[in-house]
């Protein structure tokens, strides 16, 4: 196949095998303009795929799965027993471990949830007590209470998530929330999992938190929504 820069009209055989299967853009050796290559006329139904063993994605074959950044050699390598990291140091070997259930997240959840039970009650009773001894905070001690019960309850949720996706109740029952390839999410997609994700989840009659029991990955609607499974340790 001969390539013409339309730029500089400098052209140049190139054999069809040597070019991508998707359209994407070079640089010309001469002008160094930049131009899209064209598509290879291969029919989609022809070109080689692969199933993604970690996130079951059907697509076009590459070296690194497009939705979950799984590295289809290094997977192979750490099946074969080559030469890889311990599996709670590699990524994608955590992201193969098993799933947690419905039974044991709701178990977590409850634990969790009376940690900041905790939390808010003794903090309540610090700020009541600290605005009944003042006469200009009395008439917005509760106020403040309420919203200190709020911000104490997603910074629970948003921190322990974000920087190592385990909570103390998952880390009593040695579960973990990960992304599809196995890394840790970091605090962005924490809160959009833990505040976004669980909100669409809970206003749904909690048909959200149900799905895990019945997804097959055990996965609940802000798992789907944010990427992410909670696996076993």
């Amino acid at each position: 196949m001969r390539l013409t820069c339309p730029h500089c009209q400098f052209s140049k055989e190139v054999s069809a095998a040597k070019l991508p299967q998707e359209p994407t853009r070079v640089s010309c050796p001469q002008c160094k303009g930049s131009f899209s290559l064209p598509e290879v006329n291969m029919p989609k139904a022809q070109r080689p795929r692969i199933n993604c063993p970690v996130c079951n994605l059907d697509q076009p074959e590459t070296a690194a799965c497009s939705s979950c950044g799984l590295i289809y050699a290094r997977y192979h390598a750490a099946q074969q027993g080559g030469s890889m990291a311990p599996a709670e140091n590699n990524p994608h070997a955590l992201a193969e471990k098993p799933k947690a259930g419905f039974w044991l997240r709701l178990v977590a959840l409850m634990i969790d949830g009376f940690l900041v039970f905790l939390m808010q009650v003794v903090f309540g009773v610090l700020l009541a007590f600290a605005g009944s001894s003042s006469f200009g905070l009395q008439g917005s001690t509760s106020v403040l209470v309420q919203i200190f019960s709020i911000v104490v309850s997603l910074f629970y949720w948003i921190f322990f998530t974000g920087y190592c996706g385990q909570t103390p109740g998952k880390m009593l029952l040695r579960i973990q929330v990960v992304q599809l390839n196995g890394s840790s999410l970091g605090y962005g997609k924490a809160f959009y999992r833990e505040v976004v994700g669980k909100f669409i989840s809970g206003i749904i009659l909690c048909i959200g938190y149900l799905m895990a029991a019945f997804d097959d990955q055990k996965q609940a609607l802000h798992d789907r929504m944010a990427r992410t499974y909670v696996i076993k340790l």
